[in-house]
C-alpha cells in the first residue's frame, strides 16, 4: 500500500505544502495517526477519504443530511462515476448518526485495488468530478477540481505517518476509529 501511495505522491507538486489552492475542491486534515481528504457539494453531500497509520485500506464515506431513508448497517450497491476516469460499482454500508454531515454510505478500499490496470485511487486522483448513483438513479454530483494534488497530499501525509516513530507511538495508543464507519 505504501508503495502505491508514494508513487501517487510523485505525480504532483510537493504535497506536503498542500493547503487547499484556490483551484481545489478538497481540504486535507491531519490528526495524530490519520490523514483525511474532504470535499462538499452545494447540495450538501460530503465526501471524505481517510487513512490511519498501519492500516492497509483507506476509508471512503459519502454523507448528506437529506439521506434519512438509509437503514443503518444495510448494504447498498452504489456507483461512483469519476468524471475523466472510469466508474466504480461499490458495495457500501449505510451509517446513520455519524455527525452533523448526516447519514451516509461507507466502504473501504486498498489503494492498489482495481482491475484492468486501474485502481480506485488512480480514478479518484484523475477525477474532475464525481457522480453518485444508486439503483441507476443519480443521487448527487460534485466537482472535484485538484484531485491529483489532493491525493498526492494524502499519500505524502500517510507516508509521513507510516515512517514517523512519534506518530507510530501515538497511533498505537489511540483507540480504533469511532463505531460509526466500519467495513
Amino acid at each position: 500500500m505504501l508503495r502505491h501511495l508514494a508513487a501517487l505522491s510523485l505525480l504532483a507538486a510537493p504535497a506536503a505544502s498542500f493547503a487547499q489552492p484556490a483551484h481545489s475542491d478538497w481540504d486535507l486534515a491531519r490528526t495524530p495517526g490519520s490523514c483525511m481528504l474532504h470535499a462538499a457539494s452545494p447540495q450538501g453531500t460530503v465526501v471524505s477519504v481517510w487513512g490511519f497509520a498501519g492500516q492497509a485500506k483507506l476509508g471512503f464515506l459519502i454523507q448528506n443530511r437529506q439521506w434519512e431513508t438509509l437503514r443503518d448497517g444495510e448494504s447498498y450497491e452504489i456507483e461512483l462515476g469519476f468524471t475523466g476516469a472510469r466508474a466504480w460499482p461499490v458495495q457500501a454500508t449505510a451509517k446513520r448518526d455519524l455527525d452533523s454531515d448526516g447519514p451516509g454510505y461507507f466502504f473501504t478500499f486498498a489503494p492498489d485495488e482495481g482491475e484492468d490496470g486501474s485502481s480506485f485511487l488512480d480514478s479518484l486522483a484523475s477525477a474532475k468530478g464525481l457522480n453518485i448513483s444508486r439503483d441507476g438513479d443519480s443521487v448527487d454530483s460534485l466537482p472535484l477540481a485538484g484531485s491529483r494534488d489532493a491525493v498526492a497530499a494524502l499519500a505524502t501525509c500517510m507516508a509521513e505517518l507510516w515512517t514517523s516513530p512519534t506518530e507510530e507511538v501515538v497511533e498505537k495508543a489511540d483507540p480504533p476509529p469511532p463505531a460509526g464507519p466500519t467495513a
